[in-house]
C-alpha cells in the first residue's frame, strides 16, 4: 500500500516537472519568434531592407538625375528630328532645284538633245550616198545632171521642155521604154525626190504658175509621203541674156524662185539655191559657165552634182 503511494508521487512529481520545462522552452521559443517577427518588420532579420537612408539617397539621385536624363533624351530625339528634317529638306531642295534646271531647260523632266544629237540631225544630208532611193524630176537643167553630172543611183525623169503644165502628160525613156511620172512614182518608194522646174513657165502669169507648182508637189507627196521633197531654184541666165529677153530674164526667174521657195515652207518641202554656186556676184549666171547664156558647160554638172552631195 505504501510502495503504491510512493510510485504515485513520483509520477505526478515527474509529469509536473515535465510541464513546467516544456512551457518555459515553449514561451522562450514563442518569444524568439514574436521578436523574428518584429525584427523583420524593423529591418533587421536575415532577409534585411534597404534603409530608410539609403532609400531616400537613391529617390533624390533618381530626382536630380531625371532631368539631365530626360534633357539628354528630348536633346537625342530633337537631334535625331532635326536631322530628319534636313536630310529630307535637302532632298526636296534638290529635286526642286532639278525640276527648276528642267522648266528652265523647257523640258519639265523629258529628255532633251545633247548639242551632239542636235548638231547631227541639223547636218544631216539631203541627199544618201550616190543617190539611192533618190528621183530627180526637171528640164533640160535636169537632162543636163544626168547626163554629165554622173547621178549614179539616182532615177531622172526629165526632159527638155519639161514644165508642171505638161509634167503628168509627157513620157521619157526609161529602161528602153516610154514612161510617164506616174508610173514611176507607184512602182518605187523613194527617200529624196528633186524636184527643179519654172524656167519654161516663165510665159504665164505667176498665179497660174504657183498654182500649177502646188498641185505637183502636193501629188507628188500623195503617191511618196515618205520621201523629202527638195525642191530646186532655177538657175539664172547671164547678163546678156537676161538683158536680151521681156520673158526669160533673171527678174522673173527670180519671182519663180521666191515663189517656189515659200511654196516649199508652206508644203514642208526643203529649199536649195544652185545660184550661190554660178553666179557672178551680181545675180547673173557667170558668163565662163555658159555658151548659150542659159545653160552650163557640161564639164560643170560635175561641181553641180558634188555641191548637191554635199547638202
Amino acid at each position: 500500500m505504501k510502495r503504491c503511494w510512493y510510485s504515485l508521487f513520483l509520477s505526478v512529481s515527474l509529469t509536473a516537472y515535465l510541464l513546467w520545462t516544456n512551457g518555459t522552452v515553449i514561451y522562450e521559443n514563442a518569444g524568439a519568434a514574436f521578436q523574428l517577427f518584429a525584427d523583420r518588420e524593423k529591418g533587421d532579420g536575415k532577409i534585411p531592407a534597404a534603409s530608410e537612408t539609403e532609400t531616400v539617397k537613391t529617390d533624390a539621385v533618381y530626382q536630380e538625375e531625371k532631368p539631365e536624363r530626360e534633357a539628354n533624351t528630348t536633346k537625342a530625339e530633337t537631334e535625331s528630328s532635326t536631322a530628319e528634317q534636313v536630310t529630307g529638306g535637302a532632298e526636296e531642295t534638290a529635286e526642286t532645284i532639278e525640276s527648276g534646271a528642267d522648266i528652265l531647260a523647257g523640258t519639265d523632266g523629258a529628255k532633251t538633245d545633247t548639242p551632239e544629237e542636235t548638231k547631227a540631225v541639223e547636218t544631216e544630208k539631203l541627199f544618201p550616198d550616190k543617190f539611192q532611193g533618190t528621183l530627180f524630176i526637171g528640164d533640160s537643167r535636169t537632162v543636163g545632171l544626168h547626163e554629165y553630172g554622173h547621178l549614179e543611183s539616182a532615177d531622172v525623169f526629165a526632159d527638155s521642155g519639161m514644165s508642171v503644165f505638161n509634167l503628168w502628160s509627157s513620157e521619157v525613156n526609161s529602161g528602153g521604154q516610154r514612161v510617164t511620172l506616174q508610173q514611176i512614182l507607184s512602182q518605187k518608194s523613194y527617200q529624196t525626190i528633186h524636184l527643179m522646174l519654172g524656167i519654161n513657165e516663165l510665159g504665164y502669169s505667176m498665179d497660174l504658175i504657183a498654182e500649177k507648182y502646188r498641185e505637183a508637189v502636193g501629188k507628188i507627196r500623195d503617191m511618196q509621203p515618205q520621201a523629202v521633197i527638195v525642191l530646186g531654184a532655177n538657175l539664172h541666165v547671164t547678163e546678156k541674156q537676161s538683158a536680151s529677153s521681156n520673158i526669160f530674164n533673171n527678174r522673173k526667174i527670180n519671182e519663180v524662185n521666191d515663189e517656189i521657195e515659200r511654196i516649199s515652207r508652206e508644203m514642208d518641202c526643203k529649199y536649195i539655191d544652185i545660184n550661190e554656186k554660178f553666179d557672178d556676184g551680181s545675180g547673173n549666171l557667170a558668163k565662163e559657165y555658159s555658151v548659150d547664156g542659159s545653160h552650163i558647160l557640161g564639164k560643170y554638172y560635175a561641181d553641180w552634182v558634188k555641191w548637191l552631195q554635199e547638202k
